[in-house]
């Protein structure tokens, strides 16, 4: 199973590394992009924002901050945890566990915003 597993990942790494996105021609003041839009052109009509733009100045700032704050907290609450368990082997495993999985957790927020840059057209710039 887990051989599977692995050779899946590195399948689907392996194509995210490869493929290079495709960007059809747009007017002037419109992302190019093949998900959103029309004709694979996704532009603001003064109506409203678009998704993008609402992920990229609104959503995905957020998530950084409170993912950041939040991991923080909890690895300094984790940290006292294990600093006042003395000899209590219990809350040691216990402490060093959590720490591990906040860890866990950021790794996977990063991989997820680096595949959210990769997919927003104009996001890096």
């Amino acid at each position: 199973m887990k051989r599977f597993l692995f050779s899946i990942l590195a399948i689907f790494t392996c194509g995210m590394l490869l493929s290079a996105p495709v960007f059809a021609d747009c007017p002037k003041g419109c992302v190019p992009t093949s998900i959103l839009g029309e004709n694979g052109c996704s532009c603001d009509d003064g109506k409203g924002s678009s998704i993008t733009s609402i992920l990229k100045d609104t959503v995905i700032p957020i998530m950084t901050a409170g993912i950041g704050i939040l991991a923080t907290i909890g690895i300094v609450i984790s940290g006292v945890q294990y600093l006042t368990a003395g000899d209590n082997e219990d809350q040691v495993k216990k402490s060093k566990r959590r720490i591990f999985e906040i860890i866990i957790g950021l790794a996977a927020y990063a991989l997820i915003a680096a595949l959210l840059t990769w997919l927003l057209p104009g996001y890096s710039k």
